[in-house]
C-alpha cells in the first residue's frame, strides 16, 4: 500500500474521530471538560513506555514537559467546549487552521526557526478562510469561536514547548510520556473545578453501552490515524511536507459527512446547510486547505 493511500485513510479516520466527539458532546456528554479529563487520564497509560527509552531530564526541561501537557489538557477541554456549542464543520477547521499560524511566530522567537514570504502568504489565506467560516450570527457561535481560538493558542504553545523538549533531550519517549503525565496531572486539577467531579461520577455510574462503544470507536480511530500518519511519513520518500499538507483532507471528509448526516440522518447530527451557508463553508475550507498546503510545501 502506498504512502498516499495510507495518509488518506489516516485523515479519514481522524475526521471520523472528530465527528464522533461532536456527536457525543451534543447527544450524550453534557460537560465537555469531563470528556477531556477522561481522555487525559487515559493518556497516563503511556507511562509503560518509560523503561524503553527513559532519559533523565533536567529540572527545567521536566517542568517544560509537564506544562506542555497541562496546556494540552486545557486546550482539549476548550476545543470540546467549542464543538459542543458550535458546528463541527466550522470549529475543526478554525482550530486546525489557526494552530500552525500561532506556532509559526512562537517557533521563530523560541526555537530559532525562520519565517518566510511563503509563511506570510499561508497566514493570510488561513486567516481569511477562518474569518469566512466563522462568520455567522448568534451568541452560541461567538462563544464557540472564542473557545476555538483560545484552544488553538493553547495547542500551539503546548506544541512549541514539546518541540523544545524534544530538541533539548534528543529523544522521543521521555518527553512524550512526560507531556502525557502533565496532561494527566492537569486533568486531576480540572476534576475538582466546578461540577466536573460530580459530572464524571455520574457518567461512570450510569454507563450507556452505545455511548461507550462510540467513545471507544472515536478514540481508536484517532489513535490509528496518528499511527498511520507516522507510517506514511516513514515509508515515503521526500514527502513529509506533502503528507502534512494533506491534513486538509480531514476537513473535506468532515464537511462531506456533516452534509450527508444533515440531509439523511438529522437526528444524529444536523447543521445549517442552506445553499448560502454550504457555499460559505466550502470556500472557507478551500482557503484553509490551500493555506496549510502553502505552509507545508
Amino acid at each position: 500500500m502506498s504512502w498516499l493511500i495510507i495518509a488518506i485513510i489516516a485523515y479519514l479516520l481522524n475526521a471520523a474521530s472528530l465527528l464522533t466527539d461532536k456527536f457525543l458532546l451534543t447527544k450524550a456528554i453534557k460537560n465537555p471538560s469531563v470528556y477531556a479529563i477522561f481522555i487525559c487520564l487515559m493518556g497516563l497509560v503511556t507511562a509503560v513506555l518509560l523503561p524503553f527509552g527513559w532519559q533523565q531530564p533536567s529540572g527545567s526541561v521536566l517542568f517544560i514537559e509537564l506544562v506542555s501537557g497541562a496546556l494540552f489538557a486545557v486546550a482539549l477541554a476548550l476545543m470540546f467546549g467549542a464543538l459542543k456549542h458550535g458546528e463541527a464543520s466550522r470549529i475543526v477547521p478554525v482550530v486546525g487552521g489557526l494552530q500552525p499560524l500561532i506556532v509559526l511566530p512562537l517557533a521563530v522567537l523560541f526555537l530559532g526557526e525562520l519565517m518566510t514570504g511563503r509563511s506570510l502568504a499561508a497566514f493570510v489565506l488561513v486567516l481569511l478562510g477562518s474569518v469566512i467560516i466563522t462568520y455567522g450570527r448568534g451568541r452560541a457561535n461567538s462563544r464557540a469561536y472564542f473557545l476555538a481560538l483560545v484552544a488553538a493558542a493553547f495547542f500551539a504553545v503546548s506544541l512549541v514547548l514539546a518541540k523544545f523538549a524534544f530538541n533539548t533531550q534528543g529523544s522521543f519517549i521521555t518527553p512524550f510520556v512526560m507531556t502525557r503525565i502533565g496532561a494527566g496531572l492537569a486533568a486531576v486539577v480540572l476534576l475538582f473545578v466546578g461540577s466536573n467531579f460530580k459530572d464524571l461520577m455520574k457518567e461512570l455510574k450510569q454507563p450507556k453501552p452505545q455511548k461507550s462503544g462510540l467513545f471507544i470507536f472515536g478514540q481508536v480511530s484517532g489513535a490509528l490515524s496518528s499511527v498511520l500518519v507516522n507510517v506514511a511519513i516513514a515509508i515515503s520518500v521526500n514527502a513529509t511536507a506533502l503528507i502534512n499538507a494533506l491534513q486538509g483532507l480531514q476537513y473535506v471528509f468532515l464537511l462531506a459527512a456533516v452534509v450527508i448526516s444533515t440531509k439523511f440522518f438529522p437526528r444524529i447530527l444536523k447543521e445549517d446547510m442552506s445553499a448560502k451557508i454550504l457555499a460559505q463553508k466550502i470556500l472557507a475550507t478551500i482557503l484553509i486547505i490551500i493555506g496549510l498546503a502553502v505552509l507545508s510545501l
